[in-house]
């Protein structure tokens, strides 16, 4: 149907683009070992995380803090959980042309227009549990700009934009889970986006010093 949403996890994703690695197989440096060490991770997987990174900001036991692409999130997205044995599962390398690829086939073969987006799980700076996060998107506009509208008292709106890509993530992550469920793809009839080409994941995005959590992180030394 015309203006659906369609939401994909990240492992399917992944899995599909061959971005599973074999933890028998990485290389550990000296770097991945320290770290390893201090924030008790497994050494290997330590050293997938960092070549995965941007940036590393620190971490508590069993994650790291890291930048990836603009995304603040625990160890870079590689997660040992829902893989094969003794592997890790990687972000897709572009998450934008996973989904652009997707929904130009989609809309091909159903002969309508919409929106795709990859979703994965992310935290919260001091709350529990996950919520989802649109990693890579197409076919909608992510952002819902508010300013200059007025709010209920007539006062004009100054800073306010609605993500609506990670409102739509967030939704459909409550239904994927985060154990054993087998959802992998989540269809929104009706989702209230502006659909439009041209979107993409890089409009969700903003500069470290604009940023009021990432304004104030510095980078660790490993």
């Amino acid at each position: 149907m015309r203006g659906d949403v369609v939401a994909v996890a990240s492992k399917v994703v992944s899995t599909c683009e061959g971005r599973v690695i074999e933890l028998e197989k990485v290389r550990v440096t000296p770097t991945a070992k320290r770290l390893a060490k201090r924030y008790e991770i497994d050494e290997r997987l330590t050293a997938i995380v960092i070549g995965e990174s941007d940036q590393i900001f620190g971490g508590v036991r069993g994650f790291l803090l890291t930048l990836t692409d603009g995304i603040l999130s625990a160890n870079a997205g590689v997660d040992v959980k829902n893989a094969p044995p003794n592997t890790a599962i990687l972000w897709p390398k572009n998450p934008d042309l996973s989904a652009r690829k997707l929904r130009k086939d989609m809309e091909r073969r159903y002969h309508t227009r919409l929106g795709v987006e990859v979703v994965d799980s992310r935290v919260t700076p001091l709350r529990l549990g996950t919520v989802g996060l649109a990693i890579g998107l197409s076919g909608f506009s992510p952002i819902r700009d508010d300013r200059d509208k007025l709010d209920l008292y007539g006062r004009s709106i100054r800073v306010t934009q609605t993500n609506v890509a990670d409102d739509l993530a967030a939704m459909t992550h409550v239904i994927m889970g985060e154990a054993k469920e087998r959802v992998g793809v989540v269809l929104v009839r009706n989702a209230p986006v502006t659909l439009g080409k041209s979107a993409n994941s890089k409009q969700t995005k903003m500069s470290r010093d604009k940023c009021l959590i990432g304004s104030s992180l510095r980078k660790a030394s490993p």
